[in-house]
């Protein structure tokens, strides 16, 4: 049994007879101040070990009872959102399926308009004119960009400054008529001075014969400068297609800077656009040792 002091509080752990049936006059032992002690309960006789296994068997099955009774709550509460998620997803899929099918059969009205109010339109008379207008301007664009392929001879030849349009796009134009072939270079010792050789054969491309002009021949630095030039008059007065004509050059002592040779035709007007930049009239090669 544990009483307790009224005046400081003191707990004292003490027997039931310490105090009987009939309670009696205490002091503390920390406070010194005495009390009448009223009677106290007696204690409960501690239960048998066949009442400790009945309390535990009851309080087993009565635990095993309402674990059981929650697992049936909490089915019942998982079965019953299953259903309702059931329901609703049912009918999203129904509302999902109907928006399907609406806008399936809108498009295809608007498909079967949109035909019929084409077929309509591409009769009516400003409608064949369109279409006649497109296939006029694509006939024209097409027969000009042929023109422009097959005639650029002509067409540069009429426009000079054209030159350097084909010259862009890789589609050189030779409007003098005479090309260089077989261009060749040789560094050589005679009488014990250098010389340089240059030979070539120059190539008429025309149907018609075209007067031959003088050759001039530069060479060219390693920045493509050039550093001396002469002119070389060919044997030959004229060249038509498939007709050629060898010519050969010297010069005793070249700059030793020089690492490249360029041919270029000379004299006259058409001469004069093709060494400013036409393809086909001027020819580059490095010379060779002997």
């Amino acid at each position: 049994m544990i009483i307790t002091c009224p005046h400081c509080e003191t707990k004292y752990q003490v027997t039931y007879e310490a105090i009987g049936s009939a309670g009696r006059k205490v002091q503390c032992a920390h406070c010194q101040q005495a009390w009448q002690q009223r009677p106290l309960d007696p204690e409960p006789e501690p239960p048998t070990s066949e009442q400790k296994e009945a309390f535990e068997a009851i309080a087993e099955d009565g635990l095993d009872e309402a674990m059981a009774d929650e697992e049936r709550k909490v089915a019942a509460e998982i079965a019953k959102r299953l259903a309702q998620e059931q329901a609703a997803d049912g009918v999203q899929r129904k509302a999902a399926d109907a928006g399907k099918t609406e806008a399936a059969m809108l498009r295809k009205r608007q498909k079967d308009f949109t035909r019929r109010q084409s077929a309509m339109v591409a009769d009516l008379p400003l409608a064949r004119l369109r279409r006649s207008m497109r296939i006029a301007s694509v006939l024209l664009v097409g027969g000009l960009a042929a023109t422009g392929y097959f005639a650029r001879v002509q067409v540069v030849e009429r426009y000079p400054q054209m030159a350097g349009v084909y010259e862009a796009i890789g589609l050189g134009v030779n409007v003098v008529g005479l090309d260089f072939s077989d261009v060749t270079t040789l560094r050589t010792l005679r009488d014990g001075k250098e010389v340089l050789v240059v030979s070539a054969q120059i190539v008429g491309i025309k149907r018609e014969p075209v007067v031959v002009p003088s050759v001039v021949v530069t060479l060219l630095n390693a920045e493509g400068e050039g550093i001396y030039e002469w002119s070389v008059t060919p044997s030959v007065r004229d060249l038509m297609a498939g007709e050629r004509s060898t010519f050969d050059t010297q010069l005793t002592m070249p700059p030793g800077e020089a690492t490249r040779v360029r041919l270029s035709f000379a004299g006259g007007q058409d001469v004069r656009k093709a060494a400013d930049g036409t393809a086909g009239t001027t020819a580059e090669t490095t010379p060779e040792h002997n």
